[in-house]
């Protein structure tokens, strides 16, 4: 009987392991973006997961040493589910100075006081050689129906 129970125990536990991993791991990446060159400013945009060891993303920090340091706008990225994404334009000879830092917190809203959470470095350069998961476009709006008054 012993041996029934563990055997049930190990095949539900290959079972659950074999099963969809909806818990995969989301990792950042970034494009250049030609649509938003501007003189000598190369475009890139940056692509970063929603959710980080249980925290959301709450705010976006781009620095250059010595020069700059901004809290960039970010919104849901278009095709990529469970990414957000922020545009800027910076001098290719920057990139080595740049520094980008994310702010994850419990605060789900995005609004308000962040009292815990944790924040990430990222390396640009590095984010343009990550792989790059596959865009999936979502289909258009269903067509509304036209009432001619009849």
């Amino acid at each position: 009987m012993r041996i029934i129970l563990v055997l049930c125990f190990l095949w539900a536990n290959s079972l659950l392991a074999c099963g969809k991993d909806e818990t995969a791991k989301i990792e950042p990446f970034a494009k250049m973006e030609q649509d938003y060159n501007f003189e000598n400013l190369i475009g890139y945009e940056v692509f970063v997961p929603e959710m980080s060891k249980g925290y959301y993303l709450t705010s976006f920090y781009l620095g250059i040493k010595d020069s700059v340091a901004a809290s960039l706008d970010f919104s849901e990225a278009f095709g990529y589910k469970g990414y957000y994404s922020v545009i800027f334009q910076v001098k290719p000879e920057k990139l080595d100075a740049l520094s980008l830092t994310l702010s994850y917190s419990t605060t789900k809203d995005k609004k308000g006081m962040v009292l815990c959470g944790e924040q990430v470095q990222l390396n640009l350069k590095e984010l343009l050689n990550a792989k790059q998961p596959k865009m999936v476009v979502p289909p258009p709006p269903p067509p509304r129906e036209v009432n001619n008054g009849v």
